[in-house]
């Protein structure tokens, strides 16, 4: 006969529904007859129909066990990348180069939020002598971005990267090739070396590899941060990031 199936304890229940739902079988298909799959089937849709909250409670718990594992897989990403995220040759470096923590930013000129992001990388170059930070030139937006993006490696390449993608960051409506070209000028770079290096293949391949690596690790959007070996909320705060420096150096230590 099919045994007795109490059904009082929710969290029992939304285990029976949650697998019945989702891999189509019951707890112990494998040695049922008709009649005690019938009668199985029948209890559980009874108690959905009287206690239809468990159907959403259950599929609640699947969708947060799902950002889970895929925010595991995201760091293991992350951990497995770590040479390409902190040692790129052509991945423009702000602070020390040297710094023994280490802040990757993927980020666009036309994103709004890298603006405001921007005055915290700024204060935490300032307050933060140890500090390495990682350009990755990250141009998802428009057009204009990847203009933009070209222009500032190619100011890489005469030394004055972190002038001119600051001046970007503070002025981001223009990002006209007479505007990138004017600033390239006002920083005393060769302008026939500036143009050739915007346009070279060598510069193109590099906003390549950035955008193969952010598919891989899961960077989808801009401002998108990585410390040592850990991915950062976008809306990270100037004291958050400095929190997660400390226990990166702290783990180091210990």
């Amino acid at each position: 006969m099919f045994p007795q199936i109490s059904f009082r304890k929710a969290g029992l229940v939304s285990s029976i529904v949650l697998t019945t739902l989702l891999s189509g079988q019951t707890l112990s298909a494998q040695e049922q007859s008709p009649e005690e799959k019938k009668a199985f089937d029948e209890a559980v849709r009874e108690y959905i129909l009287t206690n239809p909250e468990v159907i959403i409670q259950s599929l609640t718990r699947y969708q947060e066990m799902q950002a889970l594992r895929e925010e595991e897989a995201k760091q293991r990403a992350v951990a497995d990348s770590k040479d390409e995220l902190h040692n790129a040759p052509d991945s423009p470096v702000l602070g020390n180069p040297d710094g023994d923590v280490v802040l990757v930013e993927f980020f666009d000129y036309r994103c709004p939020y890298c603006h405001k992001a921007s005055a915290t990388i700024q204060a935490l170059i300032e307050d933060d002598p140890n500090l390495k930070v990682v350009m990755k030139e990250f141009p998802i937006l428009s057009p204009e971005s990847t203009i933009a993006a070209r222009a500032a490696l190619a100011a890489n390449k005469q030394g004055k990267y972190a002038e001119f993608h600051f001046a970007l960051m503070d002025s981001p409506q223009d990002l006209s090739q007479n505007r990138l070209r004017a600033l390239a000028d006002n920083l005393d770079m060769d302008l026939d070396q500036f143009s050739a290096d915007m346009k070279s293949p060598e510069t193109g391949a590099s906003i390549l590899r950035v955008r193969q690596l952010a598919q891989r690790i899961g960077a989808n959007e801009t401002p998108a941060f990585v410390v040592g070996t850990q991915s950062v909320s976008p809306g990270t705060s100037f004291e958050a990031f400095k929190q997660i420096i400390a226990n990166i150096r702290a783990n180091k230590q210990s």
